[in-house]
């Protein structure tokens, strides 16, 4: 595998922050240009990984901000991107509604054109050490569009996809459904009810939305796979390990926990673990390039559990049970 260095946008995010650490333990020769504006999703202490530092660096940098964003390919030699970040609080927290077309459209055009002006002579022609330098931009998969997130998202895949056509930089968009995992923000919908099982006050609703689950762990083998493999100018759907709604979600959790902590009934649900897991096996995968995803619901909700157990210190909790 050839070396790279790669821009790493939001990496200190819960998803850019992932790849971040597959990618500097899975490719010895890659070296990582992490940048975050380090808002309220953002996490710096995410990122740790003294080992790799000489092929790890960190930014503090606005991707609404062109000069910095064209500050950074003249420090460094940046051969891909990987686009991660995003403004994706809640209105009620943003507070101004245009950070969301300002950062998710704005600033991804910013990098979209930082990349042309380094890789490309004219358009649909590379510059021959950049002919195999690729944009990956993450989008989202099956997500209704009525927020400003989801619709300023939407606006910026249709700005990527004529940037391509038009000028024939080499990107590919992988869209994603529902992910969760090792961490997530704390305000997310699985940490959040993980919290309030620990805390012994989950209540399971008559119903809920349905929504599809993807392992983070199985979206940076999705992610690694579609940068590599994937055809310039395509978007690639990837699959989930499960489909739940609400009620099914927070029995899952509460099963978990039972299993885990035998004199906890949260939500009266010990003795039917095997079927709340049943509802949650895998959902029809087809493979995109090779790839479909592999981590049972269960097994990521466990690992997921145990990493807020151990954030959340819940020594005592667990020696009431």
């Amino acid at each position: 595998m050839s070396a790279k260095t790669i821009l790493i946008t939001g990496g200190h995010g819960f998803i850019g922050s992932n790849m971040i650490h597959y990618y500097l333990n899975k490719y010895p020769d890659y070296q990582i240009v992490n940048i975050d504006y380090n808002i309220e999703a953002a996490n710096q202490k995410r990122i740790h990984c003294p080992e790799q530092a000489n092929r790890y660096s960190f930014h503090r940098v606005d991707i609404r901000n062109v000069y910095a964003i064209s500050h950074l390919f003249e420090l460094y030699d940046i051969t891909d991107i990987l686009h991660f970040a995003a403004e994706t609080r809640s209105v009620e927290r943003v507070g101004e509604i245009r950070l969301y077309e300002q950062t998710n459209v704005l600033g991804t055009l910013n990098l979209l054109h930082a990349a042309q002006s380094a890789w490309m002579v004219d358009a649909h022609q590379p510059k021959p050490e950049y002919a195999r330098s690729r944009f990956h931009h993450l989008s989202l998969a099956d997500k209704p569009n009525d927020t400003l997130y989801s619709e300023s998202k939407e606006r910026a895949d249709a700005m990527i996809q004529k940037f391509h056509e038009q000028h024939g930089l080499d990107i590919v968009t992988t869209a994603s459904p529902e992910i969760f995992g090792p961490m997530q923000q704390e305000d997310e919908l699985i940490p959040a009810l993980i919290r309030q099982a620990l805390d012994g006050d989950l209540p399971i609703p008559e119903s809920g939305q349905q929504r599809n689950w993807l392992f983070v762990g199985d979206l940076c083998e999705a992610i690694d796979t579609m940068f590599h493999l994937g055809d310039a100018g395509q978007r690639y759907e990837i699959g989930a390990n499960a489909r739940l709604d609400d009620r099914e979600l927070s029995q899952q959790i509460n099963g978990l926990l039972n299993e885990y902590f035998p004199g906890n009934d949260l939500g009266g649900t010990k003795g039917n673990e095997a079927a709340l897991y049943s509802k949650a096996s895998p959902i029809a995968q087809k493979q995109v390039l090779g790839f479909a995803p592999f981590t049972p619901f269960g097994i990521g909700l466990g690992i997921a559990l145990d990493w807020y157990i151990q954030k959340y210190k819940y020594a005592d909790f667990i020696e009431k049970q």
